[in-house]
């Protein structure tokens, strides 16, 4: 569905001036910043709940609440409850490896092109998100240069890998902490590319020991798209197998 892997956003995840510039070094510093290299490599499951507003093409602003639960590489289940002109809409996306489940209160949907899409660019985000997995050699990093989030002052750095869309990761300046990711994918209300932009802030120390956003805005061709508080987040080795099948 539209919303997928906030998860993707909890996972969920200086030396001198100049070389924290430097792709590598601004990664390092990051991966330190959440948690460090060993509590995030270790951490290959999690759970996030959220809850907030979000804005549907032609209904307008709606309420949802979200649990998304995930395991690498290659398993995620999303159920999300919509609540729409008084009524109530479930939407429940899992994916277990090539295997791809959506329904809308219970009724399966046609998975066309479009939502394949849609699926393949959150698995690359939530990849990307985690940023331990950046210091394998099949991802080519790459420097933005500086820019700001709000008030913020961030350093970008551009994640490519062969097959797969490139996703830029802007982190504070002062603090490593992720403040923005950006990258196209497909609306799947509208068949249409976007530019979306995810921006996580209020970080907090969770009981595994990582810091992890506590809300999150996300934008569609520099459009309000949602306004999330991220109420639980949960960092496993590992989950259950049964959690990703219908």
């Amino acid at each position: 569905m539209a919303v997928m892997s906030v998860a993707a956003l909890v996972i969920a995840l200086a030396p001198a001036a100049r070389a924290a510039d430097e792709p590598k070094d601004v990664i390092a510093k990051a991966i330190k910043a959440h948690g460090g290299e060993e509590l995030l490599t270790k951490q290959k499951a999690g759970q996030t709940k959220s809850k907030g507003k979000l804005d549907l093409p032609g209904v307008g602003e709606v309420d949802y609440s979200q649990d998304v639960m995930y395991m690498l590489p290659n398993k995620f289940k999303d159920q999300m409850e919509l609540k729409v002109m008084g009524q109530t809409i479930n939407v429940l996306t899992i994916i277990n490896g090539d295997k791809v489940t959506l329904e809308v209160n219970g009724n399966a949907i046609d998975q066309t092109d479009k939502v394949k899409d849609a699926v393949a660019d959150m698995a690359n985000v939530m990849e990307a998100a985690r940023l331990v997995n950046l210091k394998d050699k099949a991802f080519e990093l790459s420097t933005i240069g500086e820019d700001k989030v709000g008030d913020k002052k961030v350093v970008g750095v551009r994640v490519a890998k062969k097959g797969q869309k490139d996703v830029s990761l802007y982190f504070d300046k002062e603090t490593g902490l992720l403040a923005k990711l950006e990258f196209r994918t497909t609306d799947q209300a509208t068949g249409n590319e976007v530019t979306e932009e995810r921006l996580p802030s209020d970080y907090a120390k969770n009981k595994d020991g990582v810091l992890a956003p506590r809300k999150i805005v996300v934008k569609r061709d520099g459009k309000a798209f949602l306004d999330a508080e991220i109420t639980e987040t949960k960092y496993f080795e590992k989950l259950d197998d049964s959690e990703f099948k219908k």
